[in-house]
């Protein structure tokens, strides 16, 4: 059974979805109007992890994530830098794209819609609710009569008089209320329009994430997510008018939220010169470290940005890495079974799962994970470490952190010269690959070591070391796998 805190109720609840096997999910998105930052990211790493632990659940996903690519910020940044809306968009849409798959984001079914495309779909919500008596028009565009919904603020907790107390005189004075929010602004000079039944104009931010999340999910889908400022007025006000649109509630069944990035506390932010675009980061860090710094805390809460805290990530990622390998490698020399292997990794996963099907737990699971590898470096032995192998691969890739290492520059001349310095190279050896190689220079070693040529032997395992890679003798066996 998963359980989930759900923002509406404020309480954690059984996910019942409303489909027996199917999750029907949609997450705010990206405004593309500047460089994507952490906050970004942190976004869009927790609800794929979300996504890929109900998969792993046997779920099947059906997800949804919308590019508002008109707005009032990309028009700005458009007049700002000379260029069209359209190409503003284009720009950091791409950019997106191409962190998504570096952060491992599992694309598959996904889908992207945008607002530009759904123009029609947009214009036709907006009149039934002019039509029900719930928007109007005024010089300026068409809003929403937040008074006519009753239930308007039971996301955020607040109410409407209260509000009304803390609201200044509004910036347009054509609204009755100053509570009312844009479905339609007519068009300013200069401005991208579309025509409407009300004039050329463009849709607010709200409207469209009512409509998009509807058109491919329906009334009443199981999970709408999205960074917690958006809890008030974006998610309250999508509530409001898919409701008020329906008749009917509730517009979604359960509200996950995740938390800001903070530095010191504070909130990351252009302002206070403490934001770090994704960019600026990947050039001292792996996407694999980021994508684990952002898992590392409670998902709801706030996550302290620190480079120390980023450092630390980076050397826990490199015991992730060496642990893979280690396994891979023990699974080809041993492959027997062992019953006591195969216990600690059923009693790891079922611990990973428990803390997953609490609220998606994953600073619970990543400590299981560490525990795991622990346990099973501290077994040593020489039983098969194909089953563990298996458990830690479903464990990776339910978080979605995927094996990589740096390219070595030259790697195979590296090879061939430490064959050469120890007078082992032979006809032929030029045409071998990489890892044929790597295993001629162990094989040598082993000889080496055999003949009590130890010194000979150390220097081989040192300079494959200097090459990232990790050399082990055993009792039986000598070992070697990929640290960097």
């Amino acid at each position: 059974m998963i359980r989930v805190y759900n923002t509406l109720t404020r309480k954690k609840e059984e996910l019942v979805p409303r489909e027996k096997g199917k999750i029907y999910m949609y997450v705010c998105g990206l405004t593309p109007d500047n460089y994507p930052h952490l906050g970004h990211a942190r976004a869009f790493v927790v609800f794929d992890t979300i996504k890929r632990y109900l998969k792993f659940k046997g779920f099947e996903v059906k997800y949804v994530q919308n590019y508002t690519d008109i707005d009032d910020k990309i028009i700005k940044r458009a007049n700002e830098w000379g260029i069209s809306p359209k190409e503003i968009a284009e720009t950091f849409i791409s950019m997106y794209e191409k962190y998504l798959n570096l952060f491992n984001v599992d694309r598959e079914g996904n889908i992207y819609p945008r607002v530009t495309e759904n123009i029609d779909d947009i214009i036709k919500m907006i009149k039934e609710l002019e039509d029900k008596g719930f928007a109007y028009e005024t010089d300026t565009g068409v809003y929403f009569s937040v008074k006519k919904f009753p239930e308007y603020g039971k996301l955020s907790r607040r109410k409407i008089e209260d509000l009304i107390k803390g609201a200044r005189i509004p910036v347009d004075e054509t609204k009755k209320d100053p509570l009312d929010f844009a479905l339609w602004k007519k068009q300013k000079p200069g401005e991208p329009a579309w025509n409407s039944p009300w004039g050329k104009g463009r849709p607010g931010w709200h409207i469209e994430c009512s409509v998009m999340s509807m058109k491919y999910l329906g009334f009443s889908f199981d999970i709408h997510g999205g960074g917690i400022d958006l809890i008030f007025p974006h998610h309250e006000n999508e509530i409001a008018q898919s409701e008020a649109w329906a008749g009917d509630k509730p517009y979604v069944r359960y509200w996950l939220h995740n938390g800001l990035i903070t530095v010191n506390k504070e909130k990351m932010s252009k302002s206070l010169g403490n934001f770090f675009t994704i960019e600026e980061l990947l050039k001292k860090y792996q996407p694999e470290v980021l994508r684990l710094f952002l898992l590392s805390g409670d998902y709801h809460s706030p996550i302290d940005f620190s480079f120390e805290k980023l450092n630390e990530i980076k050397k826990s990622y490199e015991r992730i890495k060496e642990f893979y390998n280690f396994l891979k490698m023990m699974k080809e020399k041993f492959p027997e079974d062992d019953e006591k292997i195969r216990k600690i990794s059923d009693d790891a996963m079922k611990e990973f799962t428990s803390f997953m099907d609490d609220d998606f737990n994953t600073q619970g699971a990543l400590g299981v994970l560490f525990k795991f590898i622990n346990k099973i470096k501290g077994e040593g032995g020489e039983g098969s470490f194909s089953y563990a192998l298996k458990v830690f691969e479903d464990m990776l890739n339910i978080l979605g952190i995927k094996i990589s290492f740096k390219e070595i520059k030259n790697l195979k001349e590296e090879l061939i010269k430490i064959l050469s310095d120890f007078n082992l190279v032979e006809k032929g050896d030029e045409e071998k690959e990489e890892e044929e190689l790597i295993k001629k220079i162990i094989d040598e070693r082993k000889k080496m070591r055999e003949n009590k040529e130890y010194e000979k032997a150390d220097k081989i395992r040192d300079r494959l070391k200097e090459l990232g890679y990790e050399v082990r003798d055993g009792k039986r066996e000598t070992i070697y796998f990929r640290r960097e």
